[in-house]
């Protein structure tokens, strides 16, 4: 009886480890050798040709992908690195271990793994890198179908297709946590704003098209999609999706100060959307001469997550697609010494926490400033 209930016992934990293995997405690429002509997969290797696209990629945050310090502090403190790594690192030859599976699901998440013996250090730091887009079945995908003489298999295929994001943009949990809706849902968020009347795929915004220049060295005149990928860590590209409008501020005497804004989400998809640690903050305070903060209000739109336990933490205040929301502050009893009041709109890329200190970055380092107005308060 005994040997009965540790062979039930055996057969239920490994089962309950592959259902819950299953949530996990499975490895995006079989293991990938590099294109006939090619000789490498590092994008190092591209940008013998393809200069001017590999420098723009190079400042984008696919390439950072690995070793940006917010992803790397983040690591230290994640228990299942091995679902961050599908992503971040989505060759096999990226990672130093290969998951197929799970030891144990409960009470903690360990996973099957074994070295990997074609993992490449120097590739792994080139996060998501250009084969990882451009190479299947031993071609080179891009939009032209007129690529003859090129070094290397071609084939043309449609890159600025939204299901080319989804494979990293749409990723969540339904047999582990207690999560509301995927942690990252932006293209469910996207076919929502597409719902309501929006015409841009995820590329006509983050990869722009461009003035023509040559897609390789010497090459002719092709029209161009800008490689720098822009996102969340570009202030000017954040500053056209958070709009604020109708933004007014006024001191009622003696001792009242009041704010009022239109906050219009200009994305196609919620704001913030994925990463759980970004939010929009409306703030409004009450300054002394020395701009010494006196008094304040804020307004948070926001997903609180706890992403190691996957527990919704809060209300969900995030916009959606299209969305204008009217938003309200007041502060009232002034202090006597305050001079001036302000409203900030910012939009925050973490929490400035333990997380962000450890990766070197302070309140500057993240927060993109929208809107600033401030009012003098009459003697």
């Amino acid at each position: 009886m005994v040997g009965v209930a540790v062979g039930v016992l055996v057969v239920a934990t490994a089962g309950l480890g592959a259902w819950v293995y299953g949530d996990f997405a499975p490895a995006l690429y079989e293991p990938m050798e590099p294109a006939a002509g090619v000789g490498s997969l590092s994008a190092q290797q591209c940008r013998v040709c393809h200069a001017e696209i590999h420098d723009e990629w190079a400042s984008s945050g696919h390439a950072r992908a690995f070793d940006d310090p917010l992803y790397q502090a983040e690591l230290r403190h994640q228990p299942t690195t091995f679902v961050c790594h599908r992503c971040h690192t989505p060759l096999r030859e990226q990672r130093p271990s290969e998951t197929h599976g799970l030891w144990m699901a409960w009470p903690a998440i360990i996973p099957l793994s074994w070295p990997n013996d074609g993992f490449d250090p120097a590739l792994q730091r080139e996060g998501v890198t250009c084969v990882s887009c451009h190479q299947v079945d031993g071609h080179m995908l891009g939009p032209f179908d007129d690529a003859a003489g090129a070094p290397h298999p071609t084939r043309k295929a449609e890159l600025r297709a939204v299901e080319t994001c989804a494979r990293c943009h749409q990723f969540g949990f339904e047999r582990i946590g207690r999560l509301d809706r995927p942690i990252i849902d932006t293209v469910t968020e996207w076919h929502e704003y597409r719902e309501r009347g929006g015409r841009e795929r995820c590329a006509d915004c983050h990869m722009p098209t461009e003035d023509a220049r040559p897609a390789a060295n010497g090459g002719r005149l092709r029209p161009h999609t800008n490689h720098r990928l822009f996102g969340p860590f570009d202030r000017e590209f954040v500053a056209k999706g958070v709009i604020v409008e109708d933004l007014e501020l006024v001191i009622d005497e003696p001792n009242v100060a009041r704010a009022s804004l239109v906050l219009v989400n200009g994305t196609g998809h919620r704001l913030p959307s994925a990463e759980p640690e970004r939010y929009v903050r409306v703030h409004l305070s009450a300054r002394g001469a020395d701009d010494e903060l006196l008094a304040e209000r804020e307004l948070r739109m926001e997903r609180p997550v706890d992403v190691a336990r996957l527990r919704e933490l809060g209300p969900d205040t995030t916009l959606a697609p299209g969305e204008r929301r009217r938003l309200t502050l007041e502060l009232t009893d002034l202090p006597p010494d305050a001079s001036t009041v302000r409203i900030a709109v910012d939009f925050h890329l973490w929490r400035n926490g333990e997380l962000a200190r450890e990766a070197g970055l302070d309140g500057d380092d993240l927060v993109h400033s929208i809107v600033q107005r401030s009012a003098s308060r009459a003697p």
